[in-house]
């Protein structure tokens, strides 16, 4: 086996087993978000989980920031900071964690209901649903050879079908040896798919639905120099997950 060759199997082999190993830590993290449970003690359970599972906290080393998660709630679309504010019922959270595993990043997003689904209203759950499915989506288009385009058109036609708005700002990611890498993966097309990179074999990527009920921008509202919100106040949404593209398929890793 060249050096290459099991450079390849190394990376591929790290990043489903950390894929693995993140996915057995959100199905236990996220029903521990409950009313009254504050973002700080989610933030402390997921570092203790990804220690437990003998892998690293992924966004800790993001300069400047030294959490384990991102948790933004309601109009608070990303990058929020875990503090003291205790969870209501009815509250839309995104969490947002990753894992260092091997050497190399995984990044998983989800946005969950505190209280459950249930709790909310009949609008709110058809706008989660849409985000939810537009992800499955865009990750069964995503294989060794296509544009990246093409994954950015599904993206944003469906958000858009659906009446919603699709945060032109915030976008998806190659991801690796780094947390956020070039290619980026827009929720929306900008050009003609053909213009747009191909999914490489031997790389991976974060791909990311992030949109809003009636608004397109963010403002960074709040002092702690991390949280994005909507410019109008308007309630979001954010999917995520990572994938791996290998040589005819690509494997979603969490």
């Amino acid at each position: 086996m060249s050096s290459l060759s099991a450079r390849y199997d190394k990376k591929k082999s790290a990043m489903r087993n950390g894929g693995a190993l993140l996915r057995r830590v959100v199905d236990i993290l996220i029903p521990f978000v409950q009313p009254g449970v504050s973002l700080i003690d989610i933030d402390r359970r997921a570092t203790e989980l990804i220690t437990q599972e003998g892998s690293e906290v992924s966004f800790s080393r993001v300069p400047g920031y030294r959490w384990a998660t991102c948790l933004s709630v309601n109009q608070t679309v990303v990058h929020g900071v875990p503090d003291q504010y205790q969870l209501k019922s009815e509250d839309v959270l995104k969490l947002d964690i990753g894992v260092f595993h091997g050497g190399f990043h995984i990044d998983y997003g989800d946005t969950v209901v505190v209280g459950g689904e249930d709790a909310a209203s009949k609008e709110t759950r058809r706008f989660l649903d849409v985000g939810r499915k537009t992800l499955l989506g865009a990750l069964a288009l995503v294989k060794p050879g296509v544009h990246i385009g093409v994954v950015s058109e599904y993206i944003g036609t469906h958000i858009h079908e659906a009446g919603y708005k699709i945060i032109y700002e915030l976008t998806g990611h190659a991801v690796g040896v780094e947390l956020h890498m070039m290619p980026y993966i827009p929720g929306f097309l900008q050009s003609s798919i053909e213009n747009t990179p191909r999914f490489k074999p031997g790389t991976a990527y974060a791909i990311e639905v992030i949109y809003a009920q009636k608004d397109d921008s963010v403002v960074q509202k709040k002092r702690d120099g991390w949280s994005l919100e909507t410019k109008n106040g308007s309630q979001s949404g954010c999917f995520e997950n990572s994938v791996f593209v290998d040589q005819d398929k690509a494997y979603v890793l969490v």
